[in-house]
């Protein structure tokens, strides 16, 4: 008698790429939704929508789209301050902001940007060894003694004011390896929050070759105790620090995959609450701690994976963190051992198209 032998292939599901966390509250975030739909491949086209006040658009990037103008001629023109109920979203694999910074401040609200890779690095390796200040461009001495690119604040996303309800999803944020380019001053942030900005989730992005990514309060002063920031899915790879460093109010941190992070990961500060659940460190110097402030943060650690770190400092006091109630067992990886594989093929660009 012949048997039948039947088998079953079984495909890998891909996750569920829709929004969750904190920009779900406060009314949600639906960017530009509705409203008229553009295609830019100029830095002049991409500035001209995405600054009109309001006006719901879904403006659509296609390629690399570099700064305007240069350092030589002190005329560099690369930051757009984007307006409320806009949808900024690349093309395929390939849309690039190249010397392009995004602000986001005042009230402006509603705001989604996915599926775009930015850097500054065209910037830092156009300025010349003996160049001057130049106001809003370049400073030479910086706040510190060393040198400071200044466009969009040397962010190249900085959220602040009171902007509410931002959804940052799906992209590529660099600038060069901080062993190499060892001026940790020289870019600010990749993504900087600051003031009473609240309301804001950041997922399935890539952040890597980097001195400092997430300034979550610019200062021990800058504190919002309703200030609420979700990260999840996240690959931070090749960075000295600040994976957040968040100060005051609440933070939700799952589902990161963090590697080769050599100075510390998250450092909760100044009486914030961050819960930590399910991430994956590997060669990381601290994974959680609460350091350089005078009034320390606490934080809800739940089921992380550490390989190969090492601690030189005790973990923060604990807390319960708040949240409000919102739903994310739909996206979240419950077992932690595959959090970076997850992370690892399906953030970045090119992956919700």
């Amino acid at each position: 008698m012949l048997l039948n032998v039947c088998s079953v292939v079984v495909f890998a599901q891909t996750p569920d790429f829709s929004l969750v966390g904190f920009a779900t509250q406060n009314g949600g975030t639906t960017g530009g939704s509705g409203g008229l739909e553009k295609s830019v491949t100029t830095f002049d086209e991409l500035k001209r929508y995405a600054e009109v006040p309001d006006s719901l658009f879904v403006i659509k990037v296609i390629g690399t789209i570099k700064g305007t103008g240069s350092f030589a001629s002190k005329d560099y023109k690369g930051h757009i301050k984007l307006a409320s109920n806009k949808t900024i979203i690349g093309q395929g694999s390939t849309a690039f902001l190249d010397g392009v910074g995004f602000s986001i401040s005042g009230t402006e609200h509603n705001i989604i940007i996915r599926n775009l890779k930015f850097s500054f690095v065209s910037i830092g390796k156009s300025i010349p060894a003996d160049l001057e200040n130049i106001p809003g461009l370049y400073s030479k001495l910086g706040d510190e003694g060393r040198a400071q690119i200044l466009v969009n604040s040397g962010d190249l996303i900085t959220i602040s004011g009171s902007a509410s309800n931002i959804w940052v999803d799906h992209c590529e944020f660099f600038n060069e390896d901080p062993k190499v380019q060892t001026n940790q001053d020289l870019y600010d942030g990749l993504l900087d929050i600051k003031n009473k900005s609240q309301y804001i989730t950041v997922s399935w992005c890539y952040f890597h070759d980097h001195h400092k990514t997430h300034l979550v309060g610019s200062s021990d002063k800058d504190i919002y105790a309703d200030r609420k920031v979700t990260f999840h899915h996240n690959h931070y790879e090749n960075i000295e620090e600040r994976l957040p460093l968040f100060r005051g109010g609440i933070a939700h941190v799952f589902n990161n995959y963090y590697s080769n992070c050599f100075g510390s990961a998250v450092n909760t500060r100044v009486g914030a609450c961050v819960r930590v659940e399910k991430n994956y460190f590997e060669h990381v110097n601290n994974s959680v701690i609460s350091k350089h402030s005078v009034v320390l943060g606490k934080a809800e650690r739940i089921d992380n994976k550490e390989v190969n770190c090492t601690r030189s400092e005790v973990y923060p006091e604990t807390c319960v963190a708040d949240l409000g109630g919102y739903e994310y067992a739909k996206v979240l990886t419950t077992n932690v051992k595959k959090v970076k594989s997850v992370v690892l093929k399906y953030s970045g660009v090119g992956k919700i198209n």
